[in-house]
């Protein structure tokens, strides 16, 4: 079995709190942990952090993991047509490969897990060679059927609470998949309830802790201690962490 630990480098929960504390601090508990046992992943990063954080994305990239797309500035590309969204990707691209020029830019994946229906077309313009945005299976088929570019699609696991119990947990739900992609955020590894208090009026508040416990259940200590564990649990049964980039060079043809 083969996981790709992905994360989309964004603003803390774009529309919601909007800092950027994430990037600043939960990036490097990230790195840190990966680091530990020297899994490499992929990141998925707006064109805005890779300007505003150029530093921080340059680190990625000197500790070996792999640098991917996520739009400019984490637009809902499916309300946009081709021609604008092409200009966004391509501009993300255009960032990300002026900061990290030792890294070949071939990924992408949609901001909000929503990709518009012309996605495949978009990529291919742009010479990217996957996606990973497709979390639906039904999506999946349909766009499967419209894929006339040879654009590799990994799909990724959406979990509605942020990490899995255990890795035990996780198998039960991908016991037909000979790959998994989980994807993560650099907020994750910050509180975000506590931040959410210091940052929204009391009533936003509260509706976020009441009706979007996704938001910050499962944050700061609690996703550095769970994503610990898992990983450890997954290298006693053998498995074998990968980046996309490295399944595409490999050849691996998984839709």
């Amino acid at each position: 079995m083969k996981i790709a630990l992905t994360f989309d480098i964004e603003r803390d929960i774009p529309s919601v709190i909007d800092t950027d504390f994430g990037v600043k601090v939960g990036l490097l508990r990230i790195l840190e942990t990966l680091d530990n046992y020297n899994i490499k992943g992929t990141f998925f990063c707006t064109g805005e952090c890779a300007v505003n954080f150029p530093e921080h994305i340059k680190l990625i990239e000197y500790k070996g993991h792999e640098i991917a797309c996520h739009s400019l500035n984490h637009e809902r590309l499916n309300q946009l047509n081709l021609e604008r969204c092409q200009e966004l990707i391509n501009q993300n691209k255009k960032i990300l490969q002026n900061i990290c020029q030792n890294s070949e830019i071939i990924g992408f994946r949609a901001p909000y897990l929503k990709p518009p229906k012309y996605i495949f077309k978009v990529l291919n313009n742009l010479e990217l060679k996957y996606d990973s945005s497709i979390s639906s299976r039904k999506d999946l088929n349909n766009f499967k059927n419209d894929n006339k570019y040879n654009i590799q699609e990994f799909q990724p696991l959406n979990i509605i609470i942020r990490f899995p119990l255990s890795y035990h947990f996780l198998r039960k739900h991908i016991r037909k998949r000979e790959l998994t992609v989980l994807f993560f955020h650099p907020w994750e590894a910050i509180d975000i309830k506590k931040l959410m208090s210091k940052q929204l009026n009391k009533l936003s508040f509260l509706k976020n802790i009441l009706f979007r416990p996704d938001r910050w259940i499962n944050t700061g200590n609690s996703f550095i201690s769970k994503i610990n564990r898992f990983i450890q649990e997954a290298i006693t049964k053998k498995v074998e962490f990968v980046t996309l980039k490295q399944l595409i060079i490999e050849g691996n043809k998984i839709f």
